[in-house]
C-alpha cells in the first residue's frame, strides 16, 4: 500500500569552481521535480536555504510508490550523480510521514519494536 512520503535532499555549499554549474544542476532538478508534479507524480518542489547561506534542502512530497519509482529512474539518478559531483554533502533521502496516519503508524511499530526487545 502507498504511503505518505517526502524526498528531501540537502546540500551544503558547491565545490570550489563548480559554482556555475551548481546553479545550471539546481535548476535542471528544479524543471525535472517541477514536470514530474505536473504530470501529477507528486508534489511541486519547495526549497528552502539557510539563514546564513551554508545549506539547502529540498523537498518533494508524494506517495511512495510514485516516488519509490521516480527514484529508480535513470533520469532521477542522473540528476543525483550531477549533484554529488557539484556541491557539498549532498544526500537525498525518502522519508515516510507528515500525515496522522503516518506518525501514527510509524510511532506504533517503533513501541511495538521497542516491546519486543523488552525496552518498554
Amino acid at each position: 500500500m502507498a504511503r505518505d512520503a517526502a524526498v528531501v535532499v540537502t546540500w551544503t555549499q558547491p565545490i570550489p569552481g563548480r559554482e556555475a554549474k551548481a546553479l545550471e544542476v539546481f535548476m535542471e532538478a528544479l524543471g525535472w521535480w517541477g514536470k514530474q508534479a505536473d504530470e501529477g507524480r507528486c508534489s511541486k518542489p519547495r526549497t528552502f536555504f539557510a539563514g546564513d547561506g551554508a545549506d539547502g534542502l529540498l523537498v518533494v512530497e508524494g506517495k511512495s510508490d510514485a516516488l519509490h519509482e521516480l527514484l529508480e529512474s535513470d533520469d532521477y539518478e542522473k540528476l543525483n550523480a550531477k549533484g554529488a559531483m557539484i556541491v557539498s554533502d549532498f544526500r537525498a533521502r525518502l522519508f515516510y510521514g507528515g500525515t496522522d496516519t503516518e506518525l501514527q503508524r510509524g510511532t506504533a511499530i517503533y513501541a511495538q519494536a521497542a516491546n519486543e526487545l523488552g525496552y518498554m
